[in-house]
């Protein structure tokens, strides 16, 4: 018996490629993993000569600009023929996300009610999504590690843009190839896709080396607004909405690793506060600690050591109170 995690999705391939219109989405807010997963699959259907198209609550960052992406292949609830594209599907495929909230509120309710068949692809635990195939691999490093091992394991060519795209997801998701699930066989894929034309040293450079200046101004006021609790354990970046006017989560980017990085933290975050009175948080563990349970008790999710949540009218100060609390139990646990 193969015991391999990723032994079955010859068989989804197999699948999804009996299908003339594929779209695919991903979670609200993209990171470098939904984009590059997202793109990553745009690219291996169009090689098969599937048509497809993406689908998105937001636009593509300033910083993942540089992927490839062709013309009215990325739609977002703005554009005008989205709904027409959508009712033209006979498949979806949803990556990087385990509940349908976390679509966005424009796209989910095109997903609740499509009469097409639909797929997942996801590495996050406890999936709440419903789908006809349902594939989850917690093991994996990013959802671009599952469609790049979709890919070699269905004997499919990787393209230079498709390598480029899903070397992106599982550099951005590894922070750099430093969280717990940098190991030996994400390195070898890493390296084959680097084969196939990813640029290592390009992609790091425009993702990573991207900040505006005045994002950069940003991280000082954000850098000031810095709270230490539980002894060092615990370090919140605190954002508030008349120091956020005129900027987007966007020009946040990468200030949440800055909590991990004072001696003694074990979880940090980045909690904000927008005009329109939603509040947002970001939150990160070092290893032997968890913070999902945190943002999961907001109705968010995600990683045991990275999650997020956001809270419609939600009252800043009691939130902050209650992450301290919680935080307080997993790092006293």
């Amino acid at each position: 018996m193969n015991s391999s995690p990723y032994h079955l999705l010859p068989t989804v391939w197999n699948e999804l490629q009996t299908f003339k219109h594929v779209l695919i989405s991903a979670h609200l807010d993209p990171d470098g993993d939904s984009i590059g997963s997202t793109l990553g699959l745009y690219h291996l259907l169009k090689s098969q000569g599937i048509q497809a198209t993406i689908v998105h609550q937001h636009p593509v960052p300033k910083n993942l600009e540089f992927l490839s992406i062709p013309e009215k292949a990325y739609l977002t609830p703005s554009d005008p023929e989205i709904e027409n594209v959508v009712s033209m599907a006979d498949a979806w495929c949803v990556l990087d996300l385990n509940a349908p909230q976390r679509l966005g509120p424009d796209i989910r309710p095109f997903y609740d009610s499509f009469a097409g068949h639909t797929f997942v692809f996801d590495h996050h635990v406890e999936p709440s999504i419903t789908a006809h195939s349902l594939t989850v691999i917690t093991e994996a490093s990013s959802t671009c590690e599952i469609i790049a091992r979709l890919a070699l394991t269905s004997n499919l060519s990787i393209s230079k843009d498709a390598a480029q795209c899903l070397y992106t997801g599982i550099m951005t998701d590894t922070g750099g190839f430093r969280h717990p699930r940098t190991t030996a066989d994400v390195m070898r894929l890493a390296a084959t896709l680097i084969d196939c034309g990813a640029d290592p040293v390009m992609i790091y450079d425009k993702v990573m080396n991207a900040q505006s200046f005045s994002s950069v101004k940003l991280l000082g006021k954000a850098l000031n607004n810095v709270q230490v609790e539980h002894d060092g354990s615990l370090v919140l970046m605190i954002m508030r909405k008349e120091d956020l006017e005129g900027y987007s989560s966007e020009d946040l980017e990468g200030f949440v690793n800055y909590t991990l990085s004072i001696t003694g933290a074990k979880i940090g975050g980045l909690i904000t506060e927008w005009p329109d009175e939603t509040v947002k948080m970001s939150l990160r563990a070092k290893p032997q600690f968890e913070v999902r349970s945190i943002t999961e008790h907001f109705g968010g999710g995600g990683h045991m050591q990275a999650a997020g949540a956001r809270v419609k009218q939600g009252n800043l100060e009691e939130i902050v109170k209650t992450i301290i609390s919680m935080a307080g139990q997993s790092i006293n646990k």
